[in-house]
């Protein structure tokens, strides 16, 4: 649930393309740098891109981020009227059609709460909105709020039907939150449109999550620049045709009876994180990254956790230096 959180993922800069004189020797188009910016989902997403065409890249980009923007607005709890809002109001044991990208995300949640063991689970919705609750009052809410909220939490309480695109909740009061898993779906959605369009030299930045394409013109990748409990980056990874997100405390956290209590809700107690940590997650794609990068933060074993996807990379840092940090894959060498 990072709506709020500010950039974890740093870009470094780029040098600049081709000096003036070798593009006015060579017969290719010139390709242009471009970027454009559009607050969605409580954060800022960006997208750079590459183009022979700067017109047609513009309109490119502005399109990706429409449908971004779409997806935004039906997959918000934030607004009582959104889609996923109405399907949760729905009467229980009612067949409700839902739009393609809703029922995708809900899906694919699904099917990580099962191989995550309910660590990710967008029907924790009850539990998010307490902390959300805590971090206006400042109070800690008692074990008779968190067990009613608990009882209404549950992937077992929505039931699909994929050949008609349907989805039944099972359970009055259920709540869903999509907040660690709808930022990654976004910028999968606009990276999609934009490779769809020819322009797969592209990096979009949605808080901390990231979508890579083909690394910009003479360069072997995008260059990364991962940052945790320090502002400065302390690491720099050349990355390309991936994803790549981070999830932590570093912004979202409530101090309160001398605890610091972070956004990350654990399960054993259904209150926020007390260890300050962060995981940053590589795979193909970004929907697998946003909810995982969190789930990472949460499990108690991470490296078993982490079998079950054999293809990720992941990286955990703590700010209590007496824990040592976890490395797979690329974050090892």
């Amino acid at each position: 649930m990072r709506y709020l959180l500010l950039p974890l993922l740093v870009l470094s800069s780029c040098r600049q393309d081709k000096n003036t004189a070798e593009e006015a020797q060579s017969n290719e188009p010139t390709i242009v740098r471009l970027e454009s910016e559009r607050p969605l989902m409580g954060t800022l997403f960006k997208i750079i891109t590459y183009a022979k065409d700067p017109r047609e890249g513009y309109l490119a980009m502005e399109k990706s981020f429409d449908l971004a923007e779409d997806f935004s607005n039906r997959a918000t709890d934030y607004d009582p009227d959104s889609e996923l809002n109405r399907l949760t109001k729905s009467k229980p044991g009612m067949p409700i059609a839902v739009s393609k990208e809703l029922f995708d995300v809900l899906i694919l949640g699904k099917k990580l709460t099962r191989k995550s063991e309910g660590i990710f689970d967008p029907t924790l919705g009850p539990l998010t909105h307490l902390w959300r609750e805590t971090r206006r009052t400042k109070e800690v809410p008692s074990e008779e709020d968190i067990a009613a909220a608990r009882s209404r939490c549950g992937i077992e309480f929505l039931a699909f039907d994929e050949k008609k695109q349907t989805i039944t909740v099972k359970r009055q009061g259920l709540q869903l939150d999509l907040g660690g898993i709808a930022k990654g779906f976004a910028a999968d959605l606009i990276y999609d449109h934009l490779a769809k369009k020819g322009f797969t030299q592209t990096l979009v930045a949605a808080a901390g999550d990231l979508r890579i394409g083909d690394p910009p013109p003479e360069r072997e990748g995008w260059n990364i620049g991962l940052r945790t409990f320090r502002l400065t980056p302390n690491k720099s990874l050349p990355l390309r045709n991936c994803a790549v997100s981070t999830s932590g405390d570093l912004f979202q956290n409530v101090t309160t009876g001398g605890k610091t209590y972070s956004h990350l809700i654990d399960l054993q107690t259904g209150l926020g994180l007390t260890t300050r940590r962060a995981a940053s997650v590589i795979m193909p794609e970004a929907k697998m990254t946003d909810p995982l990068a969190t789930t990472a933060c949460l499990s108690d074993n991470p490296r078993a956790l982490f079998k079950k996807f054999p293809g990720a990379s992941i990286r955990i840092v703590y700010e209590d230096g007496k824990i040592p940090p976890i490395t797979t894959g690329v974050f090892t060498e």
